[in-house]
């Protein structure tokens, strides 16, 4: 017997006094991946859910709670299509409507959570946490629970975490980082608090090498051969998933939300602009609607900026985040590709830089290895040091206009990044933040004639960064 397949998103016909609203009832089969702390297997055991499921024959579609880059990376690389952030402190309520418009003909989602299930962007009110974002869309919680060196206060741990709020609804779990002698055993004490186990995914030296940190998480997908991975988890762990029985969870468990969904527009599309956007290992960090909207107003153009000596002709360049410091010897020895990115700034080619990006044109990088010489279009040196300078969401208001903004305008992204930037010139900074760090004593934001850049990161759903940096016309 065949799969069945999921219920889709169904919608009602228009009303309502403007008629520019349909009401419509979110129907689709939705999983939340939960664990009980950072770093506790979420997206290894998610990626094995989204293979599991793919395998099944269903179209999945992936979200990431938060504002991540990295792990939405890997959900890619099991399922070839973007996955996409809920992130209620930046969207509010309207992520609700996001994910109704990005699963729309899928037959399953699944939400990667962030952090602990309960754990929230200030440890006392529940705002920013996967717990909130799974009562919003009335989805099940699978809890992914990591079996090393436990036995019976695994009961406990569930017991807790389905007591702690009875609106939020854990319906499965997943045993990782265990060993065999463990598997009957954990089993049966989650399955005794009432939670039956969907999979488990055993302890692996090969998976922890595969998924290994560094000082901003896991390292992203596209930094590496990551074809082994992908393997490991379709023909190891992916069978280690009760499919059918996660997808009955998301059927059953999803409730039915109504809410009302604008009317879809056609995307605004200029067709004329050049954009060039760093790629390759150094600057990974984009998010999929950005890379969107930049088709939509032109032609996309990648640079490596290892590889590739120089820039082809462009309107606009965007410089996104990632890990220059892990790259600045080949950076550095890339001199063709710095000298053409000063030079076109110098004469007033148009670039938009977060952070990594920013760190990339200063004068030099400096890690515990030494001094790396950079772009040199803002004079100033980045020391890269083993601590956080800046970790989490920032609130910003534009002092002066500048390419991306007018005065006044309020900006709301995050940071996190472990360097600090010395200024070698006094720049007039455009930013003063609410929240958050910026550059040094709450201000942010270089803009050398045509260049703009900052240690913020803005998502395209809060802000649409492209449409004022190209020119009109």
């Amino acid at each position: 017997m065949g799969t069945p397949k999921a219920r889709s998103v169904m919608t009602e016909p228009a009303s309502g006094p403007s008629g520019s609203e349909k009401p419509s009832v979110l129907v689709i089969p939705r999983l939340v991946v939960s664990s009980t702390k950072g770093k506790g297997g979420k997206t290894l055991a998610t990626m094995a859910i989204l293979s599991a499921l793919s395998r099944q024959g269903l179209k999945v579609c992936a979200f990431k709670n938060g504002p991540d880059f990295i792990d939405p990376s890997y959900h890619r690389a099991v399922l070839g299509n973007p996955s996409r952030n809920l992130d209620y402190v930046l969207m509010g309520p309207a992520v609700v409507e996001r994910f109704y418009r990005y699963s729309l003909g899928y037959d399953i989602a699944v939400v990667e959570g962030n952090h602990g299930l309960y754990d929230s962007m200030d440890g006392r009110t529940e705002v920013g946490s996967t717990a909130q974002m799974a009562k919003l869309l009335g989805a099940p919680v699978v809890v992914v629970l990591d079996g090393e060196r436990l036995n019976r206060t695994v009961g406990a741990l569930v017991r807790g975490l389905t007591q702690f709020d009875p609106d939020v609804h854990l319906r499965g779990a997943i045993l990782t980082n265990v060993v065999p002698r463990q598997f009957d055993r954990l089993t049966a004490i989650v399955e005794a608090e009432g939670l039956p186990v969907v999979g488990i995914i055993p302890r692996s030296e090969e998976v922890a090498r595969w998924m290994e940190y560094r000082h901003l998480g896991l390292t992203p997908a596209e930094e590496r051969a990551n074809g082994g991975l992908v393997d490991l988890v379709r023909e190891q762990l992916g069978p280690r998933i009760d499919a059918a029985r996660l997808l009955r969870i998301a059927r059953e468990g999803s409730e039915p939300l109504p809410l009302r969904v604008p009317e879809a527009r056609p995307p605004e599309t200029t067709g004329t602009a050049r954009i060039g956007v760093f790629g390759g290992r150094p600057f990974t960090f984009y998010y999929p609607e950005m890379l969107e909207r930049a088709s939509q107003l032109g032609t996309v153009v990648f640079v490596d900026p290892e590889t590739d000596t120089t820039l082809p002709p462009l309107d606009l360049l965007l410089i996104g985040g990632g890990f220059p410091e892990v790259y600045a010897d080949t950076l550095e020895r890339n001199r063709s590709l710095r000298s053409a990115v000063r030079q076109f700034a110098e004469r007033g080619g148009r670039v938009y830089a977060e952070c990594g990006g920013l760190m990339y044109l200063t004068d030099s990088i400096v890690t515990s290895e030494g001094e790396y010489e950079m772009a040199g279009v803002i004079e100033a040196v980045t020391v890269h040091s083993k601590r956080p300078a800046a970790h989490g969401y920032a609130t910003a208001r534009v002092l002066r206009d500048i390419p991306i903004a007018r005065a006044g305008t309020v900006l709301q992204g995050h940071e996190f990044h472990y360097s600090r930037v010395v200024l070698r010139r006094k720049y007039e900074l455009s930013l003063t933040y609410d929240m958050g760090q910026g550059l040094s004593d709450k201000r942010d934001g270089i803009h050398v004639n045509n260049v703009y850049a900052h240690y913020l990161h803005l998502h395209p759903a809060t802000y649409d960064v492209l449409s004022a940096l190209l020119p009109s016309g």
